[in-house]
């Protein structure tokens, strides 16, 4: 069951492609927070209030299933399933839920076509704020990570806005160029997702053919016209859970080497961002 879940979770959560071995030298704006200091701001700047409507997207894993699924929860209680079957049909069912007492339930009627044919009722065993929304939670059947949500104020011009980072040479023979793109569109709906984020560092060695490529999905909140990002959700929650928490026992590690909670500006109404750890004196990522 293990690896099932992890084969579930994490393509999405904790994409990473290293065509070659060689490690990244990451780079890094000189006055860049690092992560304990990071995470106290974001704590500060984002408070978690339980036991409130709210609207975010599941990405989850469930026992005894090998298909990819979405746990939606609007703000008005009412829960939608998307599942996509190994012949890549789509499918979607209504529910609802409730927030009560720290505690989530999930409820759908049963059917013949539906995906739970006694029904679903299902109550949270784990919850684990992050970023002020509920980060991750699990059931006694599932385990899920939060993929995107309703919470910033404001999105970008376009979806999947995707940023050009300037090239940092991080070592003698060694460049790393990012990109980052908000509002991505890996949930297979044909919808962009709000307050997701994704970024893909590409290193090339001189003398290498191919560059080596890491890749991570997470989510950003906005602070006025700070931004903050956490591309570790699924490390969080294994370190969060106590033992037995979880259905599974879930090992799934970071996709980057160097940074995975980032800060930064944004700037020029979306058509720039700056990222503290992404050595920010080498320029802006600009909207392309």
């Amino acid at each position: 069951m293990r690896k099932l879940l992890l084969m579930l979770i994490l393509p999405l959560l904790w994409a990473s492609c290293n065509k070659q071995e060689t490690e990244p030298g990451g780079g890094n704006g000189n006055n860049a927070p690092n992560e304990p200091i990071l995470e106290e701001t974001i704590d500060a700047a984002f408070p978690f209030t339980p036991n409130q409507p709210f609207g975010a997207i599941y990405y989850c894993g469930r026992l005894g299933s090998q298909l990819s699924w979405y746990f939606l929860f609007a703000t008005d209680n009412t829960l939608q399933v998307l599942f996509t079957t190994d012949a890549h049909q789509n499918y979607a069912f209504n529910g609802s839920y409730t927030y009560a007492s720290d505690e989530l339930r999930l409820q759908m009627p049963g059917g013949p076509a539906s995906p739970f044919p006694q029904g679903l009722d299902e109550r949270s065993t784990l919850i684990m704020p992050s970023m002020g929304l509920v980060g991750a939670f699990a059931t006694p059947q599932m385990v899920c990570v939060c993929m995107g949500h309703d919470l910033n104020p404001q999105d970008p011009p376009q979806a999947e806005a995707n940023y050009d980072c300037p090239t940092i040479n991080v070592q003698a023979a060694t460049d790393e160029d990012n990109a980052i793109e908000l509002m991505h569109r890996s949930v297979p709906y044909e919808f962009a997702v709000p307050g997701s984020i994704f970024r893909q560092q590409d290193t090339y060695v001189s003398g290498v053919s191919n560059p080596q490529v890491r890749r991570g999905y997470g989510i950003y909140r906005t602070d006025g016209n700070r931004f903050y990002a956490n591309f570790r959700l699924a490390q969080d929650l294994y370190e969060y859970a106590a033992p037995g928490q979880l259905p599974v026992n879930l090992e799934p590690g970071v996709p980057f080497t160097d940074h995975n909670l980032i800060s930064g500006q944004i700037q020029a109404g979306y058509q720039e961002l700056t990222v503290d750890q992404l050595s920010p004196e080498s320029g802006p990522c600009r909207l392309r």
